[in-house]
């Protein structure tokens, strides 16, 4: 696996666009995210088998899967999850499939039926043994078919953790529709909170253990150490994201995005909010390179096994790999890009 700097500029020679429709370049301020960038060498045995998987089980339409070839979407998996084995990354580049079929129907929102989609998806998590009928929506019979499988692969502790996350990313897509249909703008105090779970980082986290077949001990993952990491990472990965996204929500009317709220709440101009975002994104670098230092002391000063040891660091090389690998899949994905472009 090669490696470049340890620092990437999103910056280029792209714009911001306004709502005006106007744009000027950005070659400002750097956004960067720290580490090597990684990509899981099982990506090209892996990408075609999950690509026809897609379609066979209708998750993905011809368009749609010209759209997910166009924007490299299991690529994602293979920058965030860069050390999964090949049958670990064909089941997590499948649930990344499945998360941005999930995000585009939100964006189309309740008229296509999403709603009652989402709805159906919530009952599939929650474990109270409802079965998913075979006449269920794509989106929901691939859940039901993933869920068993990842589950089924880990202990029972995380399981639960994770259709608990899972189960709140969905209900945060709901809210996308509720937000969207009353032209909210959430205060900033709110969107941090909501953003980290929205950004579905907790259950993608989750999988950075099912990735590394290693578990962390209870001990350190509700240790204050180890959310502080999560929470740094995630704030990190939603606001690359809003800022790599903000032209592409500015075209579609969405608030939802840490540039817009900051617009809306202080007053600022597009090009000051994001100017105010790259500032909030770097303090959140600069805070999870603290937490990470802190979890290994905590870490160290807990009755752990070597084995245990050995699975705190690489969770922590998990967290960094999922925060500079989107950063490299942002970059490289035709999603944020303006139509043309």
């Amino acid at each position: 696996m090669g490696k470049t700097s340890a620092f990437v500029r999103i910056d280029g020679p792209g714009a911001w666009a306004a709502h005006s429709g106007t744009a000027r370049g950005r070659a400002g301020v750097p956004v960067r995210v720290p580490g090597p960038s990684l990509l899981n060498p099982g990506l090209r045995q892996v990408e075609p088998h999950v690509m026809a998987w897609a379609r066979r089980a209708g998750l993905l339409s011809a368009p749609a899967s010209g759209q997910a070839g166009r924007e490299r979407q299991v690529a994602m998996a293979a920058h965030v999850w860069p050390w999964a084995t090949p049958a670990r990354l064909t089941e997590l580049a499948r649930l990344t499939l499945w998360m941005f079929a999930v995000d585009d129907g939100s964006d189309v929102g309740p008229s296509t039926g999403t709603g009652a989609e989402l709805e159906a998806m919530a009952r599939a998590v929650g474990g109270c043994g409802w079965e998913v009928p075979a006449s269920a929506p794509p989106a929901v019979r691939v859940l039901g078919e993933l869920l068993p499988r990842v589950t089924g692969a880990m202990g029972p502790a995380w399981g639960d953790r994770f259709r608990r996350h899972l189960l709140g990313w969905i209900r945060t897509n709901q809210d996308m529709i509720r937000i969207r249909a009353g032209d909210e703008v959430p205060t900033p105090e709110a969107y941090v909170s909501w953003r980290r779970v929205s950004g579905a980082t907790g259950w993608c986290f989750d999988l950075i253990e099912y990735a590394q077949e290693a578990e962390l001990p209870p001990a350190i993952w509700f240790s204050p150490a180890c959310r502080a990491l999560r929470e740094a990472a995630a704030d990190v990965i939603g606001w690359t994201n809003d800022l790599f996204s903000v032209e592409k929500e500015l075209r579609s009317g969405e608030t939802t995005n840490l540039v817009l709220v900051l617009r809306h709440h202080h007053g600022l101009t597009l090009d000051e909010a994001i100017d105010e975002t790259r500032l909030w994104h770097a303090r959140r670098v600069a805070a999870l390179r603290t937490a990470t230092r802190d979890l290994y002391a905590t870490a160290l000063a807990t009755d752990l096994t070597p084995g245990q040891l050995a699975a705190v660091c690489q969770y922590a090389d998990g967290i960094h790999a999922w925060a500079r690998g989107f950063l490299d899949f942002s970059l490289a994905s035709a999603r944020y890009r303006a139509p043309g472009g």
